[in-house]
């Protein structure tokens, strides 16, 4: 088991900001580019530290794991416009649908 959870971590590298995080976690949308690039069908180079590289903009990725680990917005999660555009662009590449959908009710609340 412990050798199973080991097999299962991963090593990102998203525009020189380093992540850890599990195959379950990048899974979790399977119509996602992140899912589709981490289902085995695709054979990633590593890189000598054993992490992927992903040529992102890595400013914002920690809030789309978090997103991808619990299924919706953390309170935290920022407010500011010109954030969570930058954001949505990141959702959009790695087709994250529900994360875009959620940025886009934030952007355009409904009138009261």
């Amino acid at each position: 088991m412990v050798q199973e959870f080991q097999e299962s971590r991963v090593k990102l590298d998203v525009g020189g900001h380093h992540f850890t995080t599990s195959l379950l976690t990048l899974r979790k949308e399977p119509h996602s580019m992140l899912a589709a690039m981490f289902s085995g069908r695709f054979k990633l180079k590593q890189a000598s530290d054993e992490s992927y590289f992903l040529d992102r903009d890595g400013t914002h990725f920690r809030h789309i794991l978090n997103y991808l680990r619990d299924g919706f917005l953390a309170e935290t999660f920022p407010t500011d416009e010109v954030i969570l555009k930058e954001i949505q662009q990141e959702a959009n590449f790695y087709q994250l649908t529900g994360l875009i959908d959620s940025i886009e009710a934030m952007l355009n609340p409904p009138p009261p």
